[in-house]
């Protein structure tokens, strides 16, 4: 039984009868001021408290829990399973289930292995006596859940489960893996999952935010055509705010930021942006290269006198 409080590179301790299974009276929270330069993502500054994590966890699982009658207890990690940005979530529903909560604007297909790096540190530490697991005795562990949401541009279905086991490699003989994770990934790009955004109006609200700053990236470059990316992302996400706030939508969220902590909003969001275009344009560039030396070697191959039908031929073989 875990008897000890959770303690792993900055996540706050658990209270030591977390696991049991009498009611668990609320510990007071901290009032936290609101700072982007904190590095908390939008997502998790919109999530990290208990009343919204309640109201996501039920429009995923189409689940009624009410506050009063459940206990969420939030051990979040300081440093983040992919960058240095936080943008995940832990946290303990009634004692007996540990969710482990991931946001990515895009698709990652190690995620159960990170998931599996993170999950079995939060169980070690949380066993007070490391010789108990030597005992006969079983330790009983909380069960664990774990849950990705993304904003990925293009297609991509409402929900998929990643599982570790996909990454393993080919071995005769071993068809059925003896060791496995499964993550489930919710698409809530506008228009994905309309029922469990339906049920959840910060996710709602949060989704129509990410669709219409897009948007209007997208837009503020044709318009500006040649203007640095800071000050497109900058018109574009005042433009999406606004029509946020004509919606009423996010009104807390946006209430508490100062004209310096939406500055830095500004910058969190060059940042992805930046990260995205890098990656779109590494993926341009191989192509480029790829199609340079294709017609490198086309201009070797008709030096050396081939006809079009033998070229034909030859890059049939090649292909």
């Amino acid at each position: 039984m875990f008897s000890k409080g959770i303690c792993i590179r900055g996540i706050k301790p658990l209270s030591a009868n977390q696991f049991s299974h009498a009611p668990l009276a609320k510990p007071p929270r901290k009032t936290v001021p609101f700072r982007m330069a904190y590095k908390d993502t939008m997502f998790r500054s919109l999530f990290n408290n208990e009343k919204s994590l309640l109201e996501l966890y039920n429009a995923l699982h189409g689940t009624s829990h009410s506050e009063r009658d459940t206990e969420i207890i939030i051990n979040t990690l300081d440093e983040t399973l992919v960058s240095r940005r936080r943008n995940d979530i832990s946290f303990t529903l009634n004692g007996r289930l540990v969710v482990m909560l991931e946001h990515q604007s895009s698709v990652n297909e190690n995620m159960p292995f990170r998931f599996l790096q993170s999950i079995s540190r939060i169980f070690e530490n949380g066993i007070p006596d490391k010789k108990a697991v030597y005992r006969r005795k079983l330790v009983r562990l909380p069960w664990p859940e774990f849950i990705a949401l993304i904003n990925a541009p293009g297609r991509f279905p409402d929900r998929k489960a990643l599982r570790l086991s996909d990454s393993f490699m080919d071995t005769p003989g071993f068809d059925e893996a003896r060791l496995e994770l499964e993550v489930m990934v919710y698409n809530i790009n506008e228009g994905q999952n309309p029922e469990v955004l339906a049920r959840s109006a910060t996710l709602k609200e949060y989704a129509y935010f990410v669709a219409r700053a897009r948007w209007h990236i997208e837009a503020e470059k044709r318009r500006q055509g040649t203007a640095s990316e800071a000050k497109v992302i900058r018109a574009a996400i005042r433009s999406a705010v606004r029509e946020c706030k004509a919606k009423g939508y996010l009104l807390d969220y946006w209430g508490k930021m100062t004209e310096e902590e939406m500055n830095v909003f500004d910058i969190e969001w060059d940042h992805d942006t930046a990260l995205e275009v890098s990656r779109e344009e590494g993926i341009e560039e191989g192509m480029e290269k790829g199609r340079a030396e294709k017609e490198r070697q086309l201009l070797a191959l008709i030096d050396q006198g081939y006809t079009v039908e033998d070229l034909k031929r030859e890059l049939s073989a090649r292909a």
